[in-house]
């Protein structure tokens, strides 16, 4: 727990009530795209098209071309922390004093949404290498070393102090090449507000280098599949989908690739011509569990009205942990429990690093576990909600687009 300053953003999986999704000025079809839909399979006795097992039909082969391979990069940086108090803070015994941190840390290709203006993203150990003491006075557990990510954009650095959350701009730097790569210094300064009294400023200077690494060599995250899908989903991406990383309604979902119960990585856009609820969450969410649960009723409802609908789970590490990946046996519980067959997704904080701003920002929502959103076959994004009690919301939603086509 930090002492010094409130975390920003609250981990409670209760689940708010839901909106109505039609409400005037709710936003939630505003700017969808309610063009002609990819799926003309036939017709039924309404006249509406229907979904057809060609539509979610398994790949039958891999992707041409070759994975190339990335060089990989580098990163190693020594910074020193000042703490500074005022009068009010030394009265409530806190002291000035400095900590310093050393990091070593190596190149990620497969998380852009951590940093989507980042050239190059880095996770590794950043390791305490004097004054713990110091920094015990604004961390109650301190520890030694922890991983965190470091994303370098242009003349900008960004930081997160652990692995897989976003990252925020931390300073801008002067870099100068070097022959073994790129060096620059690097510094900051904030004032913080402390919960017991009185007001702290936090500086940092240092040197950061990065450059290639000859044992740091991976073929490309983003590469060709080399085969069809082992778990048997469908790889309709069309080839001509592009988007950046960030959630708007009517705007093309940003595409993410994570392993699957068969162990194999797989693309949110391969499901292009399906709707698709992605729904983000926790093991040790009850509300959470109760979606997974009644799952089934809803595929087959929608199946039933003849609407191509899939249900991906982007699982993460618990609310203790909501940017980490799930360990196998945790992922693996969750597919059982419930006996999903539809597509259950191990995160890499793209939910988190995505979701939290797109419900603030659209819906005034505060995140919690579940958050769902519903992305039309054309891959855009049409609704999204935080929380659950029923699928008869998200039925609406989807039923009221199948409708409009």
């Amino acid at each position: 727990m930090i002492r010094a300053w409130p975390l920003l953003i609250g981990l409670g999986c209760a689940a708010p009530e839901s909106r109505d999704p039609f409400q005037s000025g709710g936003g939630s079809l505003l700017g969808a795209d309610t063009g002609s839909s990819p799926v003309e399979t036939g017709e039924s006795d309404t006249g509406q098209s229907q979904g057809g097992d060609d539509v979610q039909a398994a790949c039958e082969s891999g992707e041409p071309g070759t994975i190339e391979t990335i060089q990989g990069q580098t990163l190693s940086s020594e910074v020193v922390w000042t703490l500074e108090f005022d009068e009010d803070a030394e009265a409530n015994g806190f002291w000035d004093c400095t900590y310093a941190r050393t990091y070593e840390g190596q190149s990620r290709g497969d998380v852009p949404w951590l940093c989507q203006d980042c050239d190059w993203i880095f996770e590794g150990t950043a390791s305490m290498s004097d004054g713990l003491d110091c920094y015990s006075q604004i961390v109650s557990e301190p520890t030694e070393s922890r991983i965190e990510m470091w994303g370098i954009a242009g003349d900008a650095l960004h930081r997160s102090g652990s692995s897989q959350a976003p990252m925020g701009e931390l300073a801008t730097f002067e870099g100068s090449k070097v022959e073994e790569g790129w060096s620059a210094a690097i510094g900051w300064a904030s004032d913080y507000e402390l919960t017991d009294g009185g007001n702290m400023n936090l500086s940092a200077a240092g040197t950061m280098t990065w450059g290639e690494d000859d044992a740091h060599v991976y073929p490309d995250p983003w590469g060709p599949r080399s085969n069809a899908y082992t778990c048997e989903w469908e790889c309709n991406d069309p080839g001509d989908l592009a988007a950046d990383y960030e959630l708007v309604l009517g705007n093309t979902i940003p595409n993410a690739r994570l392993e699957d119960a068969c162990g194999e990585s797989v693309d949110l856009w391969d499901f292009y011509g399906s709707y698709l609820v992605i729904d983000s969450s926790q093991s040790d969410c009850g509300p959470c569990r109760s979606m997974a649960e009644t799952e089934h009723e809803f595929i087959e409802q929608m199946q039933a009205a003849g609407i191509p609908v899939r249900v991906v789970t982007l699982l993460g590490n618990g609310l203790g942990d909501p940017t980490g990946t799930p360990d196998q046996e945790t992922f693996d519980a969750w597919v059982s429990d419930f006996d999903l067959t539809e597509p259950v997704l191990k995160d890499k904080g793209y939910a988190y690093a995505l979701f939290p701003s797109f419900f603030s920002d659209t819906y005034g929502d505060a995140f919690g576990y579940p958050a769902w959103l519903v992305v039309t076959p054309e891959m855009k994004l049409l609704y999204g909600n935080v929380g659950f009690s029923s699928w008869d919301n998200v039925a609406e939603v989807i039923e009221e687009d199948w409708a409009s086509r």
